[in-house]
């Protein structure tokens, strides 16, 4: 056979050995092992500190009080023909009252109370903002105005997730969820006037809340920089 032919034997056992290991590696880059990917553990994601946590609540309140806004001004327009006056301070709706809080109220709890408070005090609102949005598909040209509603509905719903997550930064419990609106009356007003005065002090009294849950992260805001 000579020696030529040995040195072709060879280079191509050789080769096809090295072929081998390249398909090995091929395999196993496209396809895996059989073991599975690697879970993430805890360590692999950044830990946010008490005043981060809080930071962007307070940050995403700032926007949904925008939102609120818009969606009062909006519904002042399509119902009122801009006119404020329909919806003045003095117009109240007696199972709204209940969501208010006085200055020595406030400045008597302690920062989980009050964390807790504002959550629930949210999510009473956020059911009392769906029912403003179905009124508003319900009216001719008024999608407009349910659009916005929405919008602050889904900031809100942004603003429900960081504050879940400031309370267990924070080490606080969270009060059960407020799943339902109790009372008949607010939910079904006796006429269609009647509605629309709800409507608009729910928007009203929403927009005041939210301005009063961002004053509440500022102060806390403040203790943790420190």
């Amino acid at each position: 056979m000579g020696p030529a032919f040995n040195n072709f034997l060879s280079t191509t056992s050789t080769r096809a050995h090295v072929m081998k290991i390249i398909a090995v590696v091929l395999i196993l880059t496209f396809h895996g092992t059989s073991a599975g990917p690697i879970p993430a553990t805890s360590s692999d994601f950044p830990v946010q500190t008490p005043l981060e946590v809080i930071t962007n609540a307070r940050t995403l309140t700032r926007r949904l009080h925008e939102k609120a806004t818009t969606a009062y001004n909006a519904f002042i327009e399509d119902e009122f023909k801009g006119d404020y006056g329909y919806c003045a301070e003095q117009i109240t709706w007696d199972e709204l009252v209940d969501v208010r809080m006085t200055a020595i109220e406030w400045r008597q709890m302690e920062d989980e109370e009050r964390l807790q408070r504002l959550r629930r005090d949210l999510q009473v609102y956020g059911l009392y903002l769906q029912e403003v949005k179905l009124d508003e598909l319900d009216k001719d040209g008024h999608t407009d105005t349910a659009d916005k509603v929405e919008e602050a509905v889904h900031q809100l719903n942004g603003l429900m997730t960081a504050i879940a997550v400031t309370n267990n930064v924070l080490g606080f419990t969270s009060p059960s969820d407020v799943s339902e609106i109790t009372s008949t009356n607010l939910r079904d007003p006796p006429n269609e006037y009647a509605r629309s005065l709800r409507d608009c002090v729910v928007l009203r009294e929403f927009k005041s809340l939210v301005y009063r849950v961002h004053r509440d992260f500022t102060v806390l805001a403040s203790k943790y920089r420190r």
